[in-house]
């Protein structure tokens, strides 16, 4: 098979919501749900394997290889809600595979009684921002309306690839509600074209989310992550603006060294 689902444990089937955050442009989707299920302390009770994973393995330090996987994780919050967490080390490598992890991972959830889904995605901007506003797109009307009330912008254009997109996509087609919360970043990259982990962003759905969902969430270590990502983003503008200057005086120097 294509794609696997193994529950690792049982869980009760009654009324539930699905919060889904996969690797993606500055890590936000998987930074956020990473962070809900540790401070939650949710359990793992299923392992996701597909043919559509990139074909390599990763290796830990004790030497032992692990295929590229999705997890679902799941908490009873102090309503008796149940909550399930999607995440995982990758997302398929092809639009095919993203497809089908997203249908076979719906189809199972919606079986264990899962009504809403929540995701995680990234809103990308060069414009200059001190906070990171939050975006929102929902499956039906009154769900963008009720957004607002929390601080949320409505997108009315655009478009949010990948699968903490498209599963919001295929929830609306299995009637399901759905709610995407879009952290606003400026998308930074190491040279080597590599995402830094945009701790900011995170924070700024996750105020909105918890808030949304009445969740209590300690953010202290989170706030902690983001300052450390600011000073490293603050030294990487100056580096930029460095060499820059230098290559505009370069090119002053010797104008014929340089065609624009």
């Amino acid at each position: 098979m294509n794609v696997t689902i193994h529950l690792t444990k049982e869980v009760p089937p009654k009324g539930s919501i699905l919060i889904c955050g996969l690797p993606g442009i500055a890590f936000i989707g998987k930074l956020s749900v990473d962070y809900l299920i540790r401070e939650l302390g949710a359990k793992l009770v299923g392992e996701v394997h597909s043919r559509f994973f990139s074909p390599y393995v990763l290796i830990g330090k004790d030497g032992v290889v692990e295929l590229l996987r999705n997890e679902l994780y799941y908490l009873r919050d102090e309503t008796g809600r149940g909550i399930f967490f999607f995440t995982g080390n990758a997302q398929a490598a092809s639009p095919e595979g993203q497809y089908s992890l997203v249908d076979e991972v719906l189809d199972a959830v919606i079986q264990l009684g899962v009504r809403h889904v929540y995701s995680i995605a990234a809103f990308v901007t060069e414009k200059p921002f001190e906070r990171p506003q939050v975006y929102g797109i929902a499956t039906k009307p009154s769900l963008v309306d009720g957004m607002t009330e929390w601080g949320v912008l409505p997108m009315d254009q655009g478009s949010i690839s990948g699968m903490n997109g498209l599963i919001l996509g295929r929830a609306r087609m299995k009637k399901l509600d759905g709610t995407c919360l879009l952290g606003e970043t400026h998308g930074y990259q190491t040279p080597t074209g590599q995402f830094i982990v945009d701790a900011k962003a995170a924070r700024a759905v996750l105020d909105v989310l918890t808030a949304m969902l009445g969740l209590s969430v300690d953010m202290k270590p989170l706030e902690k992550q983001a300052e450390q990502m600011d000073e490293l983003t603050t030294r990487m503008a100056e580096v930029e603006k460095q060499v820059r200057e230098e290559l505009q005086r370069a090119a002053n120097r010797d104008p014929s060294r340089y065609i624009t």
